[in-house]
């Protein structure tokens, strides 16, 4: 069993090389600023802080329940988002809480209809914790590419959530 500050040591490692390798948005596109407004992020009673990076159209910050999130959101001629979930190190109810925090995740990234359209998804096929990476499709006639994926890096969590419309 790993100790406490070696925990935390390896999830703020995990977390920043996740949020920071991941580049999604062109830098040539014109970022579209209202999907990143603060009022999303401080309206939002999971958020305990937040922090807007406007170089990379990103947001990270720390729910209140403790786990760290990041959110990337980008547009030119394609739209999407990525958002990042870690919760760790893992506790015995993270299994039967899993569908309950992917929906956090949409509540703090999704538009009201994108949100919709995941938690539609998460009742027809909850998620179920293993060993092996998970992914959950959510099928949208909007979106070329729409999916949940969920890992399980040794006592971390890693919930990332990706939409992409061209």
């Amino acid at each position: 069993m790993l100790n406490v500050k070696t925990c935390l040591f390896w999830y703020t490692i995990i977390f920043t090389c996740i949020t920071s390798g991941l580049v999604y948005a062109n830098e040539d596109c014109v970022f579209s600023r209202e999907a990143v407004s603060d009022k999303l992020f401080s309206d939002n009673d999971s958020v305990a802080v937040f922090q807007r990076f406007p170089e990379n159209h990103e947001v990270k910050g720390v729910l209140r329940n403790g786990h760290l999130f990041s959110v990337k959101y980008w547009s030119c001629h394609h739209y999407g988002k990525q958002a990042i979930l870690v919760i760790g190190p893992q506790i015995q109810s993270i299994p039967t809480e899993l569908n309950d925090h992917v929906m956090q995740l949409g509540k703090v990234a999704l538009s009201k209809n994108e949100l919709m359209l995941l938690r539609h998804a998460l009742v027809n096929k909850p998620l179920m914790l293993s060993a092996a990476p998970i992914t959950l499709k959510v099928a949208s006639g909007t979106f070329d590419t729409f999916y949940v994926q969920v890992n399980l890096i040794g006592e971390i969590i890693l919930i990332e959530m990706m939409l992409y419309q061209s």
